[in-house]
């Protein structure tokens, strides 16, 4: 007889499958939900490990989403043809792609769309590392080995195609299909984002190797000026997809709707209907509000590409601002382009941390947490060695206002955030980015005194 309590029988209930028995909690949601909890008893964290962008929801954003509340109905599951002619629009005015809404799925976020399409394409998947730390996991919830290509820390950790054929043979030889290519460019973690010419020689290298490429464009719009975001798909019309949506540009990420663009070929089209088909068992259709209430940030506004211009401002002010303490401080760190985010290394230190019980990025992250109330993100989150010190540090929050209570009172400052940033007004504008100037400078100078 079959002993009811013993859990290795295999007519025990609830056994998980083998992936999710390696399913592991996502890294930047953890720590978000860890210091939230902390601030409870102590407020004076600087939380650096949670990507979000922090500025106010655009007004006219707002009135939509209130004036479409009760579209309660289901909408297609490639998305409102209103919505998807808009994007195509905005894609065409602001980054020079040239496509249309037939190419076009909108879903719950571009994660999802991601993880619909990883799923879908033959072949394992080709990431950056360091690259987000979602990718991987979606290419193993795929069924898809993830098969990490080294870059360039020296060069702003950027991608060759000697590295790129270096790695493809190598996974080849070890009997892997790499067939995808999923780059991020503004990047998370770097904050780095790829000249054009790196652009042109990965969009080239994609097509002569018959690599699909996927090029998550979710922080494109968040450039920092000194370099400007190009899309490989301007060199590969018939081989890139395109991600984004509306969680960065837009500050709603709680919004979750993403889109994604396939190419305008015969295959493109069968793609599409392979997601539309994965998306009608999965998550049916995006929520119809949402993307009523879309359809106006993606069609042209003034005001709108003005709070865009003035966000993209702002993060770019801060990152630039802390980039540049940590160059004073000699500690070394690549130049950010885009996005709010700065990856340190911290390896120089390696001896005086090992005295502090501190020899993995976790310890430092740890370390920086418990001794100095600095909420970080470790490297090896993002696919790095676990010994590696580099740290991912988030800027978004650097653009808070002083401590509000009120949340009326925190969106009113924000826009007179916004609205300093557009007439060029910086002083004393972040007081967040000065405490955070200030505690890394202690942090540093104590490790080299």
């Amino acid at each position: 007889m079959t002993d009811p309590t013993d859990e290795s029988t295999t007519h025990e209930p609830l056994h998980l499958t083998l992936h999710a028995q390696n399913l592991h909690f996502s890294p930047t949601l953890a720590i978000d939900e860890l210091v939230v909890k902390k601030k409870l008893i102590n407020s004076d964290i600087l939380h650096m490990g949670f990507g979000e962008s922090t500025m106010p929801l655009h007004p006219l954003l707002k009135k939509a989403l209130s004036d479409a509340a009760t579209y309660t109905r289901y909408g297609p599951v490639r998305g409102l043809s209103e919505l998807r002619v808009a994007i195509a629009e905005y894609l065409n005015r602001t980054r020079k792609i040239q496509c249309t809404s037939d190419q076009i799925v909108i879903g719950p976020g571009s994660k999802s769309l991601i993880y619909a399409i990883l799923r879908l394409l033959e072949g394992d998947v080709l990431l950056p590392n360091p690259s987000w730390v979602s990718y991987a996991p979606i290419a193993r919830l795929g069924g898809k080995k993830a098969i990490l290509v080294q870059t360039d820390p020296s060069d702003h950790h950027t991608l060759s195609k000697h590295i790129l054929t270096q790695t493809l043979t190598a996974a080849i030889k070890n009997g892997a299909n790499p067939k995808i290519l999923l780059i991020n460019s503004p990047d998370n973690p770097t904050g780095t984002m790829f000249e054009e010419n790196t652009v042109k020689e990965i969009a080239t290298w994609a097509k002569e190797n018959g690599i699909s490429l996927i090029s998550d464009e979710i922080y494109a719009e968040l450039s920092h000026g000194w370099r400007k975001h190009v899309s490989p798909y301007l060199y590969y019309p018939q081989g890139c997809i395109i991600t984004g949506g509306m969680s960065k540009t837009f500050s709603a990420g709680g919004w979750r709707l993403g889109y994604i663009v396939l190419p305008k070929t015969d295959k493109g089209e069968k793609v599409i209907d392979a997601i539309r088909a994965f998306g009608s068992e999965v998550w049916s259709t995006t929520a119809t509000p949402i993307q009523k209430a879309a359809v106006f940030a993606y069609k042209p506004n003034n005001s709108i590409e003005d709070y865009i211009a003035n966000s993209a401002a702002a993060f770019g002010y801060v990152t630039e601002q802390l980039y540049k303490t940590f160059q004073t401080l000699d500690l070394p760190c690549p130049r950010p382009a885009g996005g709010f985010y700065l990856y340190p290394d911290f390896s120089k230190w390696r001896k005086i941390l090992a005295q502090h019980n501190v020899h993995t990025g976790k310890d430092l992250s740890h370390y920086l947490l418990d001794v100095w109330n600095i909420a970080t993100l470790s490297a090896s989150a993002f696919n790095e060695d676990p010994f590696t010190l580099r740290l991912r540090l988030s800027t978004s929050g650097l653009c808070e206002p002083e401590v509000y209570d009120n949340p009326q009172k925190r969106e009113e400052k924000l826009w007179e955030i916004l609205d300093q940033v557009h007439k060029k007004n910086f002083n004393s504008l972040f007081p967040v980015l000065t405490k955070a100037q200030e505690r890394w400078s202690l942090v540093i100078k104590y490790f080299t005194k």
